[in-house]
């Protein structure tokens, strides 16, 4: 997989991820999101000097992408995912959570 992020000079970072994992039963999932981590306003002049808040939000919003039958109902979920980052550690927590609409 890959990720990047880009810290915009409002201290709004933009997280950017694509990876694939392997399931204990061999199907490949492939996963990509982006979201918003919030460094707070001084965020951006943090960064530079290296400095960051102790546990700052993160909200993602993620979609995977399968051709493995046994997961196929991947493919139709839009999820939100909503937590923050232990920077300490460098630890990312979230809840996962699949949103659908009504018919």
């Amino acid at each position: 997989g890959a990720d990047w992020m880009v810290i915009q000079r409002d201290g709004v970072a933009l997280p950017n991820v694509r990876t694939t994992w392997e399931t204990a039963d061999g199907a490949l999932l492939f996963g990509e999101y982006s979201g918003v981590f919030d460094l707070g306003p001084d965020g951006y002049a943090n960064t530079l000097r290296d400095e960051f808040p102790d546990f700052p939000t993160v909200e993602l919003v993620p979609r995977f992408v399968t051709s493995h039958p046994n997961y196929l109902w991947l493919n139709r979920l839009q999820c939100v995912g909503l937590g923050a980052v232990d920077m300490k550690n460098l630890h990312v927590q979230y809840d996962l959570h699949a949103i659908k609409a009504k018919a």
